[in-house]
Formats: structure tokens, sequence, C-alpha cells
């Protein structure tokens, strides 16, 4: 009887010992999650703070594309900008699936503390998920390293469609919208986090 006692005390005291460990190992994970938001569990991602955030950020200036309306780029003198590149925005739709666009219309600018984007895209699913004041979103771009920039809107200003604002050329060089008579939305959002990887498969 004494025997079937201790083995029953043992087996209790295992269990705990198997619950506490549990409870210490869940605890860990749960303050690894929130101590890194970002990036999560991936290795090849990194956020950049100091003078890799600065060296990033020159980078990113560099590669942007200005935001010039159609009636812009047909006046006397203007150039495109050589070594601009796309960008990839990413927003989440309504029942939690991705929605993505290509634009060529963005530019990175940063004073003091504060890093901006700015992009300026034809309505569409993507963007109608962005044009609320706190809405966030991640904005990706390939230069010398795939940057992931996670944004939140700060500010937006919507051009109406209208036959008189496209004929003058009001929209922006790129603007795709006119046969189904579709808004265009310059929108400003403040970079949050900043990161980059090297293993992105799409350009």
């Amino acid at each position: 009887m004494k025997k079937t006692i201790s083995m029953i005390l043992c087996a209790v005291l295992l269990a705990g010992c198997s619950s506490t460990a549990q409870s210490a190992k869940t605890a860990s994970t749960t303050q690894t999650v929130k101590a890194d938001t970002v990036t999560g569990a991936s290795t090849t991602r990194t956020v950049l703070s100091g003078d890799d955030y600065d060296a990033a950020m020159t980078d990113l200036e560099v590669v942007s594309n200005d935001l010039a309306t159609k009636a812009e780029t047909e006046k006397a003198g203007y150039e495109e900008k050589e070594g601009a590149k796309l960008a990839q925005v990413m927003s989440v739709n309504d029942d939690g699936t991705p929605s993505m666009s290509t634009i060529h219309a963005w530019k990175v600018e940063k004073s003091g503390d504060q890093a901006t984007i700015t992009v300026v895209m034809t309505d569409g699913r993507t963007i109608s998920n962005l044009i609320q004041e706190g809405c966030k979103g991640t904005i990706l771009v390939h230069s010398k390293a795939w940057y992931i920039m996670h944004v939140e809107t700060a500010e937006v200003k919507t051009l109406e469609y209208s036959d008189e604002a496209y004929e003058a050329g009001e929209f922006n060089s790129a603007y795709s919208g006119a046969k189904a008579k579709l808004n265009e939305y310059t929108v400003t959002f403040n970079i949050t986090d900043l990161e980059s990887t090297q293993v992105y498969m799409f350009d």
C-alpha cells in the first residue's frame, strides 16, 4: 500500500514539473513574440536601426520615384528620374486576405527622427484598405536589399475623377482609371519599422 501511494505521489510530482516546464516555455515564447512583433521567427529579416537605418533611408530616397502629374511630365525640361525602383504596396482585405499592387509613384522622405513614404495610386482594393488615418500596411522595395517598410496612414488627399481634371493632366503620369472614372489617392504614411532581407523571390 505504501509503495502504491509513493508511486502515485511520484507521478503527480512529475506531472507538475512537466506542467511547470511547459508554462515556462509558453511564457518564454510569448515574451519573444512581444519583444519582436515585426520579424517573428524569421532569421533572414533584420529590423534596422542606427547607422543601418540611416543608410537604408538614404538608399530608399535615391531610388524613390517622383510623384509627377501627367501635366508636369509634359512641361519643357522635365526629365524622368533615373534609377527609380518599383514598389509593392500590401494591405489586408476585410476578409483577412492580402492585397498587393505594384506602383511607380512613391517617394521616401526623412526629417529628423520621422520618416515618411508618400504614394499616388488609382482607386482599387489595395489602396482602399489604407485610406483611413491609422490604417496599417507594408511596402516592399528592392534596391541594395529588399526593404520592408511597415507603415501607418497619416494623411490622405483624394483627387475625384472628372473629365476636366483628366484632360488637364491633373492625375499622376501612370494613372489608369479614366475609363472607369476612378478617383486617385495621394497617401502619406509614417514608416513605423524598417526591415531588410536578401531572400525575397520577386522583383
